[in-house]
């Protein structure tokens, strides 16, 4: 959602005074995780056992988000009835990774651990019972996760409940058991290794912050009781729960505490937590930048890239780039006139900086989509059915036909959207002038589910919204125009010139309206640059 938030007082100040970490890990050749390698080779052996044979054809080793290790080593791999073995060469230095299994004995199930890639080490591992249950001498280690899990809280299956204020009691409280899990399972064992505190201690603060810029609030069809994380909604819920009891007051600078820059900028937390580098982007973008920026804007792409590059180096920087640019992207960045060529521009910029092979076949990916994008609307987008406040259907294609000579500018709203409604009720006389004056069409577009509330609100507002320009979209957000935009915040500005062409994809509010305007004139005057 588009909005400035005056209770978010984030000062940066300091931010500009902190000096860039060095990018360097440095881990001891006596630290307790070297000391108990197993041979001289720095190849990893790991072994597995399991009756149920799909729980090893599944068995995935996780490095990087969302990806296998083969992918970055070379790994071999058999399995022969109920065994696995498995081989990765060139381990230089520990690595904390993901395992990821599933089963069909006695059900189906899922499995996810974390354990450590020791060079020279043998893993062994048992699969029963649906768990995962590891021997040798680093097993302390890789058991850590699976035994922490089963002994406190889980953060999925603690989800928003319609109060931020108390979601966020709820995963503090998760937080704070798993580090005393933590800080007891050290002591019990006696761990002295300053690689596996500081990888575990480091990963379990990014899970917490994970939670909580990105609530668990969408409930799993296949488990019972299991939520997954949504990004992007923070906001939203916010502003839900004002419109729904203006009395709540959240004050999202508590609710954040106090995160520092710091944080993102060590070497070796991004190496190892996978929640570091989910979190990285998501921290600059709605948290360390100012709330004023429009999502996905042209003015946040060139902010976030300032801040990046600013306030990163190296291995840090080189990946917030690529993630920036893959984010914006799929939001739909780089599919109008006024975005393809900045987003070209900076891909071309940092493509030869890039030396990961997945970071180089993404970026190469995104140009070769843009060389395919044609600014038009697809059949499907075009078809998507409104319904007008006369109870008429009629979809995009049909309001589009209406004239070949308008700029139109295309408004997804809703009637619990403050922002949405401030702007429908305070900006007819800026419309009216751009209407005159550069003959703009204004399409106001709902996507929201309750059609009741937005039907009272267009007899609310019947000065800007009639049966001619005010439309509830069938399907909301599932609905082919909705997944076309990628529709996730509102309000969300979109600009087609007069032979309707997508020349902004996520205009600025016009309620800003001096950089809206000069955006208009340019489309009048065919001036796209």
């Amino acid at each position: 959602m588009r909005f400035k938030l005056l209770i978010l007082l984030i000062i940066l100040t300091s931010c500009s005074k902190n000096k860039i970490k060095k990018e360097k890990i440095i881990i001891s050749n006596n630290d307790e995780i070297f000391k108990n390698k197993n041979s001289n080779s720095d190849d990893l052996t790991i072994l597995g056992y399991s009756e149920d044979k799909s729980a090893l054809d599944f068995f995935q080793i996780v490095t990087e988000v969302n990806l296998m290790v083969n992918k970055h080593f070379n790994l071999e791999k058999t399995a022969i009835k109920d065994s696995l073995y498995i081989t990765i060469n060139e381990i230089s230095k520990p690595q904390f990774a993901e395992v990821v299994t599933s089963g069909s004995k006695p059900s189906y199930y899922f499995y996810r651990g974390r354990i450590f890639l020791i060079p020279g080490d043998t893993i062994h591992f048992k699969v029963k019972n649906q768990e995962v249950v590891f021997n040798g001498k680093n097993s302390i280690y890789n058991n850590f996760y699976a035994l922490l899990d089963k002994n406190t809280p889980e953060y999925n299956k603690n989800p928003y409940k319609g109060s931020l204020r108390e979601y966020k009691k709820n995963v503090q409280s998760i937080y704070n058991k798993r580090k005393d899990f933590f800080n007891n399972y050290v002591a019990q064992h006696n761990i002295t290794s300053s690689f596996f505190k500081q990888t575990i201690a480091a990963n379990l603060r990014h899970e917490y912050l994970y939670n909580i810029i990105n609530p668990a609030n969408v409930k799993a069809d296949f488990v019972e009781g299991l939520y997954f994380n949504e990004s992007d909604v923070l906001y939203s819920l916010f502003y839900k729960e004002q419109e729904q009891n203006p009395e709540t007051i959240v004050d999202l600078n508590e609710y954040f505490e106090k995160v520092e820059i710091q944080e993102f900028q060590d070497a070796q937390s991004f190496e190892n937590s996978v929640f570091f580098r989910m979190n990285l982007n998501n921290y600059i973008r709605d948290y360390f930048l100012e709330t004023s920026y429009v999502p996905y804007s042209m003015d946040k792409f060139l902010a976030e890239k300032k801040f990046i590059e600013s306030h990163f180096e190296g291995k840090i920087k080189n990946f917030a780039i690529q993630k920036m640019i893959s984010d914006f992207h799929s939001k739909g960045f780089g599919k109008s006139l006024q975005t393809i060529d900045l987003l070209r521009k900076v891909i071309n910029e940092y493509k030869d900086k890039f030396t990961k092979p997945w970071y180089i076949d993404n970026v190469n990916e995104i140009l070769e989509d843009l060389e395919r994008y044609n600014f038009k609307l697809s059949k499907y987008a075009l078809n998507s059915r409104f319904i007008n406040i006369q109870g008429d259907t009629l979809n995009l294609k049909k309001v589009f036909s209406r004239s070949t000579k308008r700029i139109k500018v295309l408004d997804f709203w809703a009637s619990w959207c403050p922002p949405c409604i401030k702007q429908i009720k305070n900006g007819k006389a800026f419309k009216d002038r751009l209407t005159v004056e550069n003959n703009v069409e204004w399409i106001y577009i709902s996507p929201e589910k309750d059609y009741k509330k937005w039907l009272a609100a267009n007899k609310k507002f019947d000065k800007t919204l009639n049966f001619y320009n005010s439309f509830y979209l069938l399907k909301g957000r599932k609905a082919s125009l909705s997944k076309f935009f990628k529709v996730n915040e509102i309000p969300r500005y979109i600009i087609f010139d007069q032979k309707n062409t997508i020349v902004l994809n996520n205009a600025p509010s016009p309620e800003d309206e001096e950089n809206f305007e000069k955006i208009i004139k340019k489309i009048a005057k065919k001036i796209y640059e």
